[in-house]
């Protein structure tokens, strides 16, 4: 408050006093009121977020996560942004989720015989970007799946399957869906490293398998996957070995 307006009041209230004996007050130039409310925001955001504890910094700056499919024949290290995160993908598998900032990230991967392959990878808040590696030759290949139509309607479930078994055994993909029970082609044909749309169906199980073109007999199945409502899963077919494995990502 001005101290002239305040004195004034004093003096009213006590019926007594000489304004002449109260000093002038300078005001603030424009300069040193910006430079004060400054200061008061910067204060007010550092106590904010020094409340907030450490576990709710490290929640923020790693909101995302990248997966790592292994369809290769030999164990994978991995270096995110140039960072270790692992030092062996078994083949045919799928990796745990590497927490990550969101953004995009570049994921390099390495085989024990020193063969790589790097690809740039947009992770997003709350979700798991998924990369996987190949054979390609007596190198290495790497790309991300992409996630378009995976939004799921409340009461539906979906479903993609990928086929990254590299031993070149000609197959069929067949599945049964909740809502349809009677075995069905997911694509035809259905290509080396090709991935299907999603498929949306009822909650409940579904079932993928392979088999011999033009055979009825499962070379590998997944059995029951049971997808609730809402949620979506992704099956891969890999081969280790020339077996021939599927593999369920929860998402």
């Amino acid at each position: 408050p001005d101290m002239a307006v305040l004195s004034s009041s004093i003096c009213t209230m006590a019926r007594w006093c000489d304004l002449s004996q109260v000093a002038p007050v300078r005001p603030y130039t424009n300069a040193e009121i910006v430079m004060k409310y400054s200061h008061l925001a910067l204060l007010a955001a550092l106590t904010a977020v020094t409340s907030c504890g450490e576990d709710v910094y490290l929640a923020s700056a790693n909101d995302s996560s990248i997966r790592i499919i292994n369809a290769g024949q030999s164990p994978l290290t991995v270096r995110i942004d140039g960072q270790a995160a692992s030092q062996a993908v078994p083949t045919a598998s799928v990796s745990n989720a590497f927490l990550v900032p969101r953004g995009i990230h570049q994921l390099e991967l390495t085989t024990a015989t020193g063969t790589s392959a790097a690809v740039l990878v947009e992770s997003v808040t709350g979700q798991t970007a998924t990369a996987v590696a190949v054979p390609n030759g007596a190198s290495l290949s790497a790309s991300v799946l992409a996630d378009t139509g995976s939004v799921v309607p409340a009461g539906k479930s979906k479903l993609r399957v990928g086929h990254f078994a590299s031993g070149g055994q000609a197959v069929e993909f067949w599945r049964t869906q909740p809502d349809f029970q009677t075995p069905v082609h997911i694509m035809t044909p259905f290509a080396y490293q090709a991935t299907s749309p999603y498929l949306q169906s009822d909650p409940g199980n579904w079932e993928v398998f392979v088999t011999a073109p033009g055979g009825t007999a499962k070379l590998a199945t997944t059995g029951p996957v049971n997808v609730p409502s809402g949620e979506r899963r992704t099956v891969v077919l890999v081969d280790s070995a020339g077996v021939l494995r599927f593999r369920v990502i929860a998402e």
